[in-house]
């Protein structure tokens, strides 16, 4: 009678640390999006494109964002919502709206989202647990694409670009022997090694 009492508490208790971990998972997450008019599930013959930066707080409790745009027109609103990449669901977060449509080419869209911003029926947790698996996307609505016409999911190729982004050297590094910058650090360091050799 105590074992079949055991079993059932001690898969409860895995199944509270798994929701736990998985729903804190989210801390410090950083995307970089990529939003295109071939990431659509309807079919989009758009010119527009932009990308759009998400990064979670610390904490877990607020989502700062940023959306560049190129070539878009009548734009009426942003949104997250939570779906896989080839579906579409519901919108979760409003990242902007417009009364009337708008035409963009650059910055779009800024701000910092939290729980009392979410408009769906998911919670905190479960948009945070939906954002760790990769099933939260951002989608750019506009007049003539109503359901959608550039969107990115904020899935792990994402996470990969913001972390290549930001770790992505500006320029090459000093040699350390008096070499410069860019493209002569090469040039530079071979002089310094042959003249040691040859002197």
């Amino acid at each position: 009678m105590k074992k079949a009492m055991v079993l059932p508490l001690a898969g409860v208790l895995a199944v509270t640390t798994f929701a736990s971990t998985a729903s804190a998972d989210h801390e410090g997450r950083e995307f970089f999006v990529e939003l295109s008019p071939e990431n659509e599930v309807m079919n989009v013959e758009s010119d527009a494109m932009g990308t759009a930066h998400f990064e979670v707080s610390d904490d877990g409790d607020t989502l700062d964002y940023w959306i560049h745009v190129e070539y878009l027109e009548g734009a009426t609103a942003g949104h997250l919502h939570s779906g896989s990449a080839d579906e579409d669901g519901p919108v979760e977060l409003f990242l902007f709206h417009n009364d009337e449509p708008m035409d963009y080419n650059g910055d779009i869209a800024s701000g910092t989202l939290h729980a009392d911003d979410l408009v769906g029926d998911l919670s905190w947790e479960e948009f945070s647990m939906a954002l760790v698996a990769g099933d939260v996307y951002a989608n750019i609505h506009t007049e003539d694409y109503p359901d959608g016409e550039i969107r990115g999911q904020l899935d792990e190729y994402a996470q990969n670009a913001a972390m290549e982004k930001a770790t992505m050297p500006t320029e090459m590094p000093q040699t350390g022997m008096g070499g410069s910058s860019s493209g002569n650090w090469f040039t530079s360091l071979w002089t310094s090694i042959t003249g040691f050799l040859f002197s």
